[in-house]
């Protein structure tokens, strides 16, 4: 009788999702992972052996992947959550962190172009990711003449990728390197996507960046301290007219995007609307741009397919975004358009209720000063050296070299790290725009 209730259960109610374990204090990669006593030590080690559906809960720690190379891979549609306590009797994100949080030897240069990688073809399966806390300020290079630190921040600018310069937690380790390597890629999986309750914070290389088959929720994050943008999602279904990606991106806090280099002349975007997506934007905060808060200047070459491409943007808050709030097509760099202006933008399927402020007292205090100083009064500057009449130069030409010349640049602030615990204080610091506390728990 009992198996033939449990038969009827199954039918009605579905196979109840496999749970696995992972800490890194108390786990062991000998384990099975199958219990709270029997927890996987590795991150990487339970993604391998997850089935669909899993679920996989991760105490405090920090995870970089398989021997520590930095790099962490997702292929089947499972669930990440992070935010436990190492008996995993309770969960709460900002307490119990659970970080992928990389430094000079763990970065990821080997095995891809995303600190975590996915690429699953499950069309119709999800993939979650809830509570992991990514930071590659550890990672990064910083001016090795500790230039362009303004009083008050932790370190000196960032140098480009492919430069070296110093770095670690205390800036004291030499030769090391900025990588390109963005925070979460999308290898253009074929499964919808959920990440919230997550912090992105000092990513050399875009927060989230890819193209995908699906459907995108991304949900009460914060992004602080990202190059060239915090978000960057395509859609990858070809020249179907009528299929689309979407995405939803609500209740996030995305601050301090920086430009692609430290002249600061383009790039700096909070998120970018690109083709092949229906964007769903509300309730977030997009501040302290380089460029915009919004990128909307790419347009699908098919004009049919882009006159079906809907993009609403409803209730977000914009603050001190250094060209506009919004960039679209036109005026030779792009025109720039604030957030009362929204609802006269013809590529803007929806806009309301979006508002521009100045004073950045509306964060309650929980906003590194000293840094938001240092970036409203950014600058960059460069003179050159070169004579063409110089003997040198005539000589140079007479035999068929180029000419040469010296050219110096300085900037007073580019991507400098931003501290992990005080971007960590954004959330909740809002009430009703950008990523709340009640939700991370």
């Amino acid at each position: 009788m009992m198996s033939a209730f449990v038969a009827l259960f199954v039918l009605m109610f579905g196979v109840q999702a496999q749970t696995y374990y992972v800490s890194k204090t108390t786990g062991s990669n000998g384990n099975d992972g199958l219990s709270a006593a029997t927890p996987k030590k590795n991150l990487q080690k339970a993604l391998d052996i997850a089935p669909a559906g899993a679920k996989i809960l991760v105490a405090e720690g920090n995870y970089v992947g398989t021997l520590d190379c930095g790099n962490i891979f997702i292929k089947n549609p499972v669930t990440i959550e992070g935010g436990y306590a190492t008996d995993f009797k309770s969960r709460d994100v900002l307490k119990h962190q659970t970080t992928v949080q990389t430094n000079s030897t763990t970065n990821g240069t080997a095995q891809g172009q995303g600190t975590v990688q996915i690429k699953v073809s499950a069309a119709g399966r999800k993939v979650t990711i809830d509570g992991l806390i990514f930071n590659q300020g550890n990672s990064i290079a910083y001016n090795p003449k500790r230039e362009g630190q303004p009083q008050g921040v932790e370190t000196p600018m960032m140098q480009p990728v492919g430069a070296s310069g110093i770095g670690g937690v205390d800036c004291s380790e030499q030769n090391v390197r900025t990588n390109r390597m963005a925070l979460i890629y999308l290898d253009n999986p074929e499964v919808d996507i959920e990440i919230k309750n997550c912090a992105f914070v000092n990513g050399s290389n875009y927060g989230i960046l890819g193209m995908f088959k699906g459907v995108a929720t991304i949900k009460n994050n914060i992004f602080v301290n990202n190059v060239i943008a915090s978000v960057d999602i395509r859609g990858s279904y070809g020249e179907y007219a009528n299929k689309f990606s979407k995405v939803y991106f609500e209740n996030n806090t995305v601050l301090f995007s920086w430009s692609r280099l430290k002249d600061m002349g383009d790039m700096g975007y909070g998120f970018c609307i690109k083709p092949g997506t229906d964007c769903y934007l509300s309730n977030n905060i997009f501040g302290f741009s380089v460029f915009a808060g919004l990128d909307r200047s790419h347009v699908d070459s098919n004009k049919q397919k882009e006159a079906k491409r809907i993009t609403s943007v409803k209730n977000n808050l914009f603050c001190l975004n250094k060209k506009g709030d919004l960039v679209i097509p036109g005026g030779g760099m792009m025109m720039r358009v604030s957030a009362e202006d929204f609802a006269d933008v013809d590529a803007l399927t929806e806009a309301t209720a979006n508002k521009s402020i100045t004073d950045a007292k509306v964060f309650n205090g929980k906003l590194d000063a000293a840094y938001v100083n240092g970036f409203i009064t950014a600058t960059y500057k460069e003179s050159t050296d070169y004579n063409a009449n110089s003997l040198s130069n005539q000589f140079r030409s007479a035999i068929g070299m180029n000419q040469v010349g010296t050219m110096q640049s300085s900037a007073t602030m580019y991507a400098n790290r931003y501290n992990l615990q005080k971007a960590l204080q954004l959330f909740g610091a809002v009430a009703g725009y950008g990523a709340q506390l009640n939700m991370t728990k």
